[in-house]
């Protein structure tokens, strides 16, 4: 890795899903044509999950750990029968926040009695967005170290959505897996003209990008697939600035592949957004989205010049 003319450099395709893939388990099947990674949100649509029981006695709280525990392990299965690469959001995300490492272990304990289908789990996601909250980098190793103890096999990742250059002094966990950029951030109609190409260049991706390259580590790009659920806000991204993500990809030596966020479904938590979805993007949009992915997913040339290869037509002589 690290290397631009490595054919299998991009290796990912994929879309953090907010929605119940059981319930949802053909569409999912859909798209596993032109998408080999999935991370899954199922509970409570956000990636800062934890357990959706609290109070109760220990043994009541114990049953309900292991109930919503089991119900995640017949996901995980569904996933990993289809073959996808298969994310977790392991839900003890307020423990971490409090930095409360010995309740950390003890829930790992739990997971690791009542979900073997960890055998199955690829990469974990394991605390939101770590350059706006206020756990010191150290201890996020710490929580890492713990994790790896019980699950050494799977990968750890972080996302960052590095904004602003202030926040370019932010390390992250040196014993991480992957790490990823999110331009999620961009929140304003993107109408690809110059001046909106540059301000958001200069002020979200560009620093993001200039972070991520500062670490020896693979990492994912999450493309910006966004629009308002108000008719007078953000638009959901042109094909031609998704597509320019894909290229964008092909121009960062660490980078490992592209994931989007698909749920139109439902809203992401307090904020009115929605994600790509097959239901109301565009056929263009759609199209453009299955080959990327049919791009990175199928075989692989240096620089990824396959794209729209088909369609290829030679320069004649003059």
């Amino acid at each position: 890795m690290g290397s631009y003319i490595d054919p299998e450099r991009l290796r990912y395709h994929g879309y953090i899903y907010l929605g119940d893939v059981l319930a949802e388990e053909d569409e999912v099947r859909k798209l596993r044509s032109y998408v080999n990674l999935i991370g899954f949100v199922s509970t409570q649509h956000s990636l800062r999950c934890k357990y959706p029981v609290t109070g109760g006695s220990p043994a009541e709280r114990e049953a309900a750990v292991a109930a919503f525990l089991r119900e995640e392990g017949a996901r995980i299965r569904t996933l990993d029968a289809l073959d996808y690469t298969v994310g977790w959001p392991v839900p003890l995300n307020d423990l971490i926040e409090q930095q409360d490492l010995v309740g950390f272990r003890r829930e790992l304990q739990l997971i690791e009695t009542y979900l073997p289908e960890m055998q199955m789990v690829d990469f974990v996601y394991l605390f939101d967005e770590p350059n706006f909250r206020d756990v010191p980098t150290e201890m996020l190793e710490a929580f890492v170290d713990a994790f790896k103890e019980v699950f050494p096999w799977v990968k750890t990742w972080f996302c960052y959505a590095i904004v602003h250059p202030r926040f370019l002094e932010v390390v992250p966990p040196r014993n991480a897996d992957w790490l990823c950029i999110d331009p999620y951030m961009i929140t304003k109609p993107l109408t690809h003209n110059a001046a909106d190409f540059e301000y958001f260049y200069r002020e979200n991706l560009a620093c993001a990008l200039e972070w991520v390259n500062r670490w020896d580590k693979p990492f994912l790009i999450a493309g910006d697939c966004f629009a308002s659920r108000d008719p007078n806000g953000k638009q959901a991204p042109d094909p031609d600035v998704t597509l320019w993500y894909y290229q964008l990809a092909l121009l960062q030596p660490k980078c490992i592949g592209l994931i989007w966020f698909y749920y139109g479904h439902v809203p992401i938590e307090s904020e009115n957004l929605k994600g790509f979805n097959f239901a109301e993007a565009s056929e263009e949009l759609k199209a453009t989205h299955r080959s990327i992915g049919e791009a990175i997913l199928k075989e692989p040339t240096p620089l990824g010049l396959q794209w729209d290869w088909d369609n290829f037509v030679p320069a004649t002589e003059p």
